[in-house]
């Protein structure tokens, strides 16, 4: 049998322990002491003989059956809350640490299933599937009862189980086939869903694209719905299963069990007694099963994201455990020889970049203009080392850039991508005066839209262009050595424009600031102090400067 739910939880948090499978096993046991306890008492009572004594020793095993239930219960509720915490801490520390080709490769819309829908299935099952093995425990202690009273009893027992787990477990591979499908189509139907609220815009002014783009949420939604239909009707051929073995054992015993053997016939009552007990443990055994198997398959899904996470991050330093090298005094970042290729599915080359050789200087003004498709954004990714480069090498000054010191070299920059993401909180700033922030948003002209309170913008709901000053805001709090800024005049109104190439890009250079600047603005090329150009992957000087 697959322990590897339960595995999971032991390698999470360490307590799935000696004392917690004692418990569970000590519960069981006391349950069916119980049963003992009850069926001799009317078997004494019967005879007219006393009782008190069972009924004293019933009060202590059922105090023991509840205590040791009840400490099962709280502690794989906080065992599963725990292993749920540590797993989701590990995988959000490897995702910060990714390299952000490897973060692209796996995929958004997989990364959040994972973490928010799987753990959460950990979360909810923990529990019931600790209830189950205790039930299980209960069935083998109440077999052990009735071997007791009828070792033939317990034979006839144990062969209508045997052939009814065969038979059970005959749809096994079709109903974890059904599970596995049915994960996989519902990451497609949040893949499409994702596409129905991102794209809303695009899809309310436009019927046609919206009829098109609703019917394919629609047929997805089918198929999970298909795929879900057919899962849950074994799951129902299973209630149904555990309805007729439980009738065909209660009659085996009545029936079968006198015909076999005389002496035994008094003992059908206790023994019928026992069956009806352990029914309901064992119904809850045999339904919980398909729980287990989509537990185990949770389990598989977190490790394989973690296991991608960890194949894929080729700088492998941890940053709480490397000396930082610092380079904020730095006089030039010179390219060396650099180049990336990008692989299609197949592995094959499908775009390069590069191989690049230049020098950028220290309070420099770099303008990078290109057409669509040029090599821009992957330059900048390789500027900033989001990607690695494929050959070649980044030098600061003549120290060059390698697993080492990696940390500490993107920690140069402070970037305004094209698809920039906009915290709603001052992470990675310290303690700002609210008075900074706000004397930076009267700079930008957006004091009057949002604001600062309790280390928090009061409004980011803006429009792009005003979120791109919030994000120059930002910038200026992060104060770094060199900024980038992708195309931030472009949703600008023309007198922030002017500001942002007449104003704040000489301002920031005249405070050491190196920037680089994508822009097309050609009417304020005469702002920088090098224009660069982008072609087919290649970086050229741009002659017109």
């Amino acid at each position: 049998m697959n322990f590897q739910f339960f595995t999971f939880l032991n390698n999470e948090t360490g307590e799935v322990n000696f004392k917690l499978i004692l418990m569970t096993a000590t519960s069981g046991l006391s349950n069916t002491l119980n049963l003992a306890l009850i069926n001799a008492s009317v078997a004494s009572m019967k005879e007219g003989g006393p009782f008190w004594q069972h009924f004293v020793i019933f009060g202590i095993s059922l105090t023991l059956f509840v205590y040791s239930l009840r400490y099962i219960l709280y502690e794989s509720s906080r065992i599963a809350e725990k292993a749920v915490c540590n797993i989701r801490a590990r995988l959000g520390d490897k995702i910060r640490r990714c390299d952000l080709q490897s973060l692209e490769k796996i995929g958004e819309s997989d990364i959040l299933a994972r973490i928010s829908r799987d753990t959460g299935m950990i979360s909810q099952t923990t529990r019931p599937l600790f209830a189950a093995t205790q039930a299980a425990f209960m069935v083998i202690f109440t077999l052990l009862y009735i071997a007791v009273e009828s070792p033939i009893a317990v034979v006839l027992c144990g062969i209508m189980i045997l052939c009814g787990a065969i038979f059970y477990m005959k749809d096994r591979d079709a109903y974890e086939k059904g599970l596995s499908d049915s994960s996989d189509s519902e990451d497609e139907l949040a893949k499409s869903l994702t596409g129905l609220l991102r794209g809303f815009k695009e899809i309310r002014i436009n019927q046609k694209k919206s009829d098109a783009v609703f019917a394919d949420f629609c047929d997805i939604a089918s198929t999970v719905s298909i795929v879900r239909t057919k899962v849950m009707q074994l799951y129902a051929d299973t209630v149904v299963f555990i309805e007729m073995f439980f009738v065909i054992l209660l009659g085996g015993v009545v029936f079968i069990l006198p015909v076999i053997s005389n002496e035994f016939a008094g003992t059908v009552t206790q023994i019928v007694a026992a069956i009806l007990f352990f029914f309901g443990p064992l119904a809850t055994v045999i339904m919980m099963y398909p729980v287990y198997m989509q537990a185990n398959m949770t389990v598989d899904n977190l490790y394989r994201l973690e296991r991608d996470l960890d194949r894929d991050q080729k700088v492998k330093n941890d940053s709480h455990s490397i000396v930082q090298q610092e380079f904020n005094d730095f006089k030039t970042i010179r390219f060396d020889q650099v180049g990336f290729i990008y692989a299609d599915p197949d592995g094959l080359p499908s775009f390069q970049i590069g191989p690049i050789t230049t020098t950028v200087n220290r309070g420099e003004i770099l303008f990078l203009i290109g057409g669509n498709g040029s090599g821009k954004t992957s330059f900048m990714k390789l500027f900033t080392l989001l990607y690695l480069p494929t050959s070649g090498t980044i030098f600061v000054d003549d120290q060059p850039i390698d697993d080492v010191n990696i940390i500490s070299y993107r920690n140069l920059f402070s970037a305004i991508f094209s698809d920039f993401y906009l915290f709603d909180k001052l992470y990675g700033v310290g303690d700002v005066p609210p008075e900074r922030v706000q004397e930076l948003l009267k700079l930008m002209g957006i004091a009057h839209k949002t604001g600062i309170k309790n280390g928090c913008f009061t409004n980011t709901n803006l429009s792009t262009g005003q979120r791109k000053r919030l994000a120059l805001v930002m910038a200026y709090l992060e104060d770094k050595p060199v900024y980038i800024f992708d195309e931030v005049a472009a949703d600008q109104d023309p007198q922030f424009r002017s500001y942002f190439y007449e104003t704040l890009l000489p301002e920031l250079k005249a405070a050491g600031k190196t920037i680089l600047v994508v822009s097309h603005d050609d009417r304020y090329f005469h702002v920088a102090d090098r224009i660069l150009q982008m072609d087919y992957g290649q970086l050229f000087a741009y002659m017109d400067k």
